[in-house]
């Protein structure tokens, strides 16, 4: 009998301990967390309770986090099955380095001092007084990569901007979206629920997005990684400081995002690129206000079965998958 890969031992350990969490985890727990972890009230003048009765009642909300952990699992095994390989580029001068830590001192700086004033609900588009002076601190720090590789004459492989098997991982990282979008529907913070939204959500979001991704993930990732050579370092120096200059409003949420931080530094080594980790936030965010707070009807007559036939035809791809790999090396 084949002994079972590492791999697949811990992703069912943690999606184990995961689904048992969100099934046993009290409700009053489940809702401290939530809007004091994760972050605020959801931010259509309606409490936590009134989004676990849209989406169907608290086991149903329980149902949907427990097949998007399954989603989030498998979904992530695909994506870490291949072998990554070491960024081509020359090490880091200390010049670039000096650069690039100036850069997140003075983002991490501008963003405290501008929290959410860029945002208004009530504003046009949602902009707030000081979203102009936002948008121009996230296009410096989104163009600073180039800038910097041209300044230090560095070649294009320098970032992180690989399109190797770029579609089917996209796909794959899609469904991962897919399924943190069901898992966060236990904390519902966001909503697709004024038509003004949309461009906050879709527009606004992704700009944040890409300039923090072009900053940690195209260019930073690789930098620390030539420096400090391989090694967990470089991804937990990224996740860390991706945690902190993310804009956030709790240390909870900010601690949460180094996590995921780490995450997407792992998917950028594997893939070679940062736009996989940049579509995931995207889609992630997209699929967090966008599942939640349609009404029970949507959430228990559509959400549910789509969710389960999703996880169930992953299981099954992971199962096919894992026996053509054991048939491979019991062949000649």
């Amino acid at each position: 009998m084949q002994p079972v890969p590492r791999l697949a031992a811990a992703a069912v350990a943690v999606a184990a301990a995961l689904i048992l969490l969100v099934f046993l985890l009290p409700r009053d727990a489940m809702e401290y967390l939530s809007l004091n972890v994760v972050g605020e009230p959801p931010i259509n003048d309606r409490s936590w309770l009134d989004g676990v009765a849209e989406l169907g009642g608290e086991l149903s909300m329980r149902f949907l986090a427990a097949w998007g952990v399954l989603i989030v699992v498998l979904g992530a095994m695909f994506l870490l099955r291949k072998e990554g390989k070491p960024f081509s580029r020359p090490p880091a001068s200390r010049a670039e380095l000096i650069t690039y830590a100036v850069g997140v001192a003075a983002f991490f700086t501008a963003n405290l001092l501008i929290g959410y004033a860029w945002w208004d609900p009530d504003g046009f588009l949602g902009m707030g007084p000081l979203f102009l002076p936002s948008v121009a601190s996230l296009a410096a720090f989104g163009l600073l990569p180039h800038l910097a590789r041209r300044k230090c004459h560095l070649p294009t492989s320098a970032l992180a901007t690989s399109r190797e098997g770029l579609p089917a991982t996209i796909a794959a990282v899609a469904v991962v979206a897919f399924g943190y979008g069901l898992v966060s529907c236990i904390w519902h913070c966001c909503s697709f629920f004024d038509v003004k939204m949309y461009f906050f959500f879709f527009v606004t979001k992704l700009f944040q997005l890409w300039a923090m991704c072009s900053y940690f993930f195209m260019w930073g990732l690789p930098m620390l990684e030539a420096r400090f050579k391989h090694g967990p370092l470089p991804s937990l120096i990224t996740a860390v400081l991706f945690g902190i200059c993310y804009p956030w409003h709790t240390v909870g949420f900010a601690i949460t995002f180094a996590a995921f931080g780490f995450m997407l530094a792992v998917l950028t080594r594997r893939t070679g690129s940062y736009i996989p980790g940049l579509v995931l936030l995207y889609l992630a965010y997209i699929f967090h206000a966008g599942l939640p707070w349609h009404g029970p009807g949507f959430s228990v007559y559509v959400l549910q079965p789509v969710s389960m036939l999703i996880a169930c035809m992953l299981a099954v791809f992971t199962l096919q998958h894992a026996r053509r790999r054991k048939d491979g090396r019991r062949g000649p």
